[in-house]
């Protein structure tokens, strides 16, 4: 029974070395204050919500949300780009294509 109790005490005695060391009560206190935005006025505002249709990118498969695509016309048709290098690298293989 005496082990049992000497382990535990040995056990909690570790686990507080461990978190003064580690600073797990400041990462706590800063976790809290992370949640208040930079100006001390409380509450970040939540994230914007994206909505709308989604396209996929025709250079490399991800589908995108057509309010933050990258549009290009191409033979008459909306196309939309996850990023900036899939559509170069999209017009680029139809430029040298047609050429």
């Amino acid at each position: 029974m005496l082990r049992i109790l000497f382990f535990i005490a040995v056990a909690w005695l570790v686990r507080f070395l461990w978190n003064a060391l580690s600073g797990g009560a400041s990462r706590m206190q800063e976790s809290r204050k992370s949640s208040f935005s930079s100006s001390g006025r409380g509450p970040s505002p939540e994230p914007k919500v994206i909505t709308g249709e989604m396209k996929k990118d025709p250079q490399c498969g991800t589908y995108v949300s057509t309010e933050l695509s990258l549009k290009s016309r191409y033979h008459n048709e909306v196309l939309h780009f996850c990023s900036r290098q899939c559509q170069e690298k999209f017009l680029e293989a139809q430029a040298s294509k047609s050429a």
